[in-house]
């Protein structure tokens, strides 16, 4: 039989290694949703990865919503305005290669659900088939 003290120390050991794996969780996503690195300077054999990242599809849908039909120059000469700059949201979106078309924003909308979707049913089973104490 366990002591309060052994169990305490099983607790311990057990919150490290959770958060140990949840920092490596989130620091990837947030890698490979461009928060921390433009997407698309991501070399070719890890790009795949941005497809399971949920705060990429989250800020590319809010990025959309935000940018889409805004004009950041709309006060100044064209002539003092540098060329590395995005005047207008649309080409803040191209320079940062997002999609920002109806269809672009309706798919991170629509890979948010699917994602939501299977992880719920992922809890539904894992709760479903739990050894229940009768």
């Amino acid at each position: 039989m366990f002591h309060f003290k052994e169990l305490c120390d099983l607790r311990q050991q057990q919150d490290e290694q959770i958060n140990i794996s949840q920092t490596s969780v989130s620091s990837s996503l947030q890698i490979f949703a461009g928060l921390l690195v433009n997407v698309s300077s991501i070399v070719g054999w890890l790009s795949w990865l941005k497809y399971f990242s949920i705060p990429g599809y989250g800020l590319s849908a809010l990025q959309i919503n935000e940018f889409t039909g805004l004009n950041f120059c709309s006060g100044l000469n064209n002539t003092d305005i540098p060329p590395v700059i995005s005047c207008t949201g649309e080409a803040y979106l191209e320079k940062q290669g997002i999609d920002y078309s109806t269809w672009g924003l309706w798919q991170n909308h629509l890979a948010l659900i699917i994602m939501i979707f299977c992880f719920l049913s992922i809890a539904y089973l894992k709760l479903r088939f739990i050894k229940k104490f009768t």
